[in-house]
């Protein structure tokens, strides 16, 4: 600092560059601090989950909707993404933390799969801590339990590894909420991305396309006969449902008919009781 005739000079340019620097050096921690508390509060509730799954990871607060996206930052990676829903409280989790640690699940349980029925192996996964009552990674677990179904089925073992990795590459760009905010619930999507990937299916092609398409619009016209609010679980299970009759319907693949009966009623604060067709209530 220089003084002349009295007067205080201002602090020269690198002084004032290097405390701006401090100054976000500090915001920076600090930002790296909450996000490292909030990934610990996020672990503790996977292992120690009760019906707040249902609701904000990071403080079980209700979540709300908004039909335009907001700029809102991640509390636990603390990226910024453009996102139309948050907790009551302000809070907001990508969808790569929301569904941390389950695609490592899905792979380990569909490669060790022995068995032709879908639904239960779904079901293993959607057992998973790593695995909430809703998200994103329910998208990608519908069309990786049918998969390891039908090479179980077809005698194609050899195969389904190279199919679970394009099936998570291409599941993982189906964001979550697209039932509410594109009228196409990833569910659906996600056996339309499995029969491609099982048959090949290009932009290009003849009837795989059309056959692909149609599993995939009969899949949807189911869940939307149900109706809402949503329920992760109850979508995998119809769409599973109709994926194996139709595969069995247009190849003569037999997967094994899942029976399902609903056992996450209790985690869903949006569960509709008695018009679910998984009911046990």
């Amino acid at each position: 600092m220089r003084f002349c005739k009295g007067r205080v000079d201002p602090a020269p340019t690198t002084t004032r560059k290097a405390n701006q620097y401090r100054g976000d050096s500090s915001l920076r921690s600090e930002r790296q601090r909450n996000n490292a508390h909030n990934h610990i509060i996020v672990t503790i509730r996977l292992l120690f989950r009760g019906v707040t799954m249902s609701d904000c990871l990071i403080c079980a607060a209700p979540l709300i909707y908004s039909q335009s996206p907001h700029r809102l930052r991640c509390a636990v990676c603390g990226k910024i993404f453009a996102a139309e829903v948050r907790c009551t409280n302000g809070h907001y989790v990508c969808d790569g933390c929301h569904a941390r640690g389950a695609f490592a699940v899905i792979s380990a349980i569909c490669a060790s799969a022995d068995n032709d029925d879908p639904y239960r192996i779904a079901l293993e996964i959607m057992r998973s801590p790593a695995v909430h009552m809703h998200g994103p990674e329910h998208h990608v677990i519908v069309g990786s339990a049918l998969a390891a179904a039908y090479c179980n089925a077809t005698g194609q073992s050899e195969k389904l590894g190279n199919y679970l990795a394009i099936i998570e590459k291409r599941g993982k760009k189906v964001p979550g909420g697209t039932c509410g905010f594109w009228g196409a619930c990833g569910a659906g999507i996600g056996v339309g991305i499995f029969l491609s990937v099982v048959l090949g299916n290009t932009p290009l092609k003849g009837d795989i396309y059309g056959l692909c398409n149609r599993l995939t619009a009969r899949c949807l016209s189911v869940i939307g006969d149900i109706g809402g609010p949503r329920c992760c679980k109850r979508n995998v299970g119809l769409a599973i449902r109709e994926a194996v009759a139709f595969v069995r319907e247009n190849l003569a693949v037999g997967m094994l008919e899942p029976h399902i009966a609903c056992e996450f009623s209790a985690r869903n604060r949006e569960c509709i009781g008695a018009r679910c067709p998984f009911s046990t209530a």
